[in-house]
């Protein structure tokens, strides 16, 4: 098989880009509590793991704040302790 061919199967392959709200969920964690955190998508709901049971149990006193400001939508937002 010839790089060309490779080329041109790979070229043609449609390629999920993550949704827009996981990079906006991740910058609101970022900017407002100075943490990295990830954001994975299951099913019809955003994966929010940060570290920390404290600032996991902050972000759940958040959520309904979290949902409106970042645009989620009808779906659902679950926080994880990443620790």
């Amino acid at each position: 098989m010839s790089v060309e061919s490779l080329r041109k199967i790979l070229g043609s392959r449609k390629i999920a880009l993550p949704p827009d709200e996981m990079a906006v969920i991740k910058d609101y964690v970022r900017r407002k509590y100075n943490v990295s955190c990830k954001v994975k998508l299951e099913r019809e709901a955003f994966i929010l793991s940060v570290p920390g049971s404290g600032l996991a149990a902050t972000l759940q006193l958040e959520k309904q704040l979290l949902i409106k400001k970042c645009n989620l939508g009808g779906k659902k937002l679950v926080i994880r302790n990443s620790s």
